[in-house]
């Protein structure tokens, strides 16, 4: 029997799943920590630094799509639940090893690479179960207060595992941390057995083999987002940002010590501006929430706005002026992560939100990682030229973000209108299932992808 609906925000599923993926957070970011420092120091290799940072993405990147079809066929609490203590279960393993076999450099190697595999594979799935199962934990009038309450302890969890990461590395050691992470792990996923939320299991088509049935559903979720001008457009347009907020991302080292000219110390600090200015946005934009063509005001003044601040951070590059120019990009990236959460969980029938979260984070995200790539390359072959490798694609997201107006299923989509902001022509082939309208009622690392350590913006 599906659980009846939310009365208030701190009901009691909601409150498990946010404290257990409060504590999950802060064991992730502090193995990440962990895991970096003890590589430093047991190979010195930038390489695998490189390497091991990248391959937590790579199974969000090639698997997202299908992951959010077994997230629509399944309890999401539950697959919440169990993809924690199955992180649990596998650093566990890792934390085993530390103790026992200390001396393995090899052994402990491929132990962190596994847990980094294998925890952002276990990310691939419970992710998107997070955003498509918020709807279905907190009334409609909350959700955006539920959203900001989810991203501001992911963000808190992120901010406390930079400050004191380096500190209890050197404190307690590599075999303790890892040690914890798994029990951070364990807690989170057992405690969040407790979530209820609906059963999505749906009848098999009669003479359905298993694998068409699948890609069936696969394409269902693909084709969703491709007739649904609004969200189509909305996707392109947070892509495109997030390719071009990459150089900054890349390059942030660089640029606060040989372009704004202040010392290393001073990364740390911008990132912890930018950080505090996401909270304040997480929390203003939970705690006032706006609809309809409030929305779509604030959502393009935000877009707009923070993509100006790449470019004025090339023109102004004081020490005052980076602060608040970090500070105010924060801000107006947590307005516009909350309201893209929403509007992503709010744009497709609960049977489909899966599909639709993981769609979005993988094709707004994956473009990243080929976009520091390039910056890096471009760099070196421009001699450091900032305001060519930085500035230019700074002034694209401004372009970008002001184009988009122009379309009418774009400013529609973000004032919640479903009715205007339209779907395609259906195609001549029948389609099971696939609503008429977006349905205004009920989807990453931001758009819930884990907050950046400079200015973006990454719906799913």
């Amino acid at each position: 029997m599906d659980p009846k609906p939310a009365a208030r925000l701190w009901n009691r599923s909601f409150t498990l799943l946010w404290q257990g993926q409060l504590i999950s957070s802060i064991g992730k970011n502090a193995f990440a920590i962990t895991a970096l420092l003890w590589l430093k120091d047991a190979t010195g290799s930038g390489t695998l630094s490189g390497l091991l940072t990248g391959l937590a993405m790579l199974p969000m990147v090639v698997l997202g799509p299908v992951a959010g079809v077994f997230v629509d066929r399944v309890n999401r609490g539950r697959m919440i639940a169990w993809t924690d203590v199955a992180g649990g279960l596998l650093v566990s393993a890792a934390a085993a090893l530390f103790f026992w076999v200390p001396g393995q450099r090899e052994l402990l190697l491929a132990a962190v690479f596994m847990v980094s595999l294998g925890t952002g594979l276990l990310d691939t799935f419970s992710q998107p179960s997070i955003q498509a199962a918020i709807p279905d934990l907190v009334p409609r009038e909350k959700l955006e207060a539920a959203n900001g309450l989810n991203m501001s302890g992911l963000h808190a969890a992120f901010l406390v595992a930079q400050a004191a990461g380096g500190i209890l590395y050197r404190l307690l050691g590599a075999p303790l941390l890892v040690a914890a992470n798994a029990v951070a792990y364990l807690w989170a996923g057992f405690s969040e057995l407790g979530i209820k939320t609906p059963d999505r299991r749906k009848a098999p088509e009669p003479g359905a083999r298993p694998l068409q049935r699948f890609a069936s559903e696969l394409a269902e979720g693909a084709r969703y987002v491709w007739r649904h001008r609004g969200l189509r457009t909305l996707l392109a347009v947070f892509t495109a940002l997030n390719f071009f907020v990459t150089p900054l991302l890349a390059l942030m080292a660089f640029f606060v010590q040989d372009y704004v000219h202040l010392g290393p110390e001073w990364l740390g600090y911008l990132m912890a501006c930018y950080g505090a200015g996401g909270l304040i946005g997480f929390a203003l934009a939970g705690a006032l929430p706006v609809r309809g063509r409030g929305r779509e005001a604030l959502l393009a003044a935000a877009t707009i706005g923070q993509s100006a601040t790449i470019p004025l951070m090339l023109l102004l590059p004081s020490a005052p002026f980076q602060v608040a120019l970090f500070l105010a990009a924060g801000l107006m990236g947590g307005l516009v992560n909350v309201h893209v959460i929403t509007l992503l969980q709010t744009a497709a029938p609960p049977e489909l939100r899966g599909r639709v979260q993981s769609l979005a984070t993988t094709v707004s995200a994956g473009v990243m990682p080929v976009g520091m790539a390039l910056a890096g390359i471009l760099f070196d072959l421009t001699g450091g030229n900032f305001r060519l490798v930085i500035g230019v694609p700074g002034l694209a997201m401004l372009l970008v973000s002001a184009a988009a107006l122009v379309s009418r299923h774009y400013r529609s989509f973000l004032a919640e209108t479903p009715s205007q902001a339209g779907f395609a022509a259906a195609p001549s082939a029948p389609t099971a299932d696939l609503p008429a309208a977006a349905d205004p009622q009920p989807a990453s690392d931001p758009p819930s992808t884990p907050p950046s350590s400079a200015p973006s913006s990454a719906p799913g």
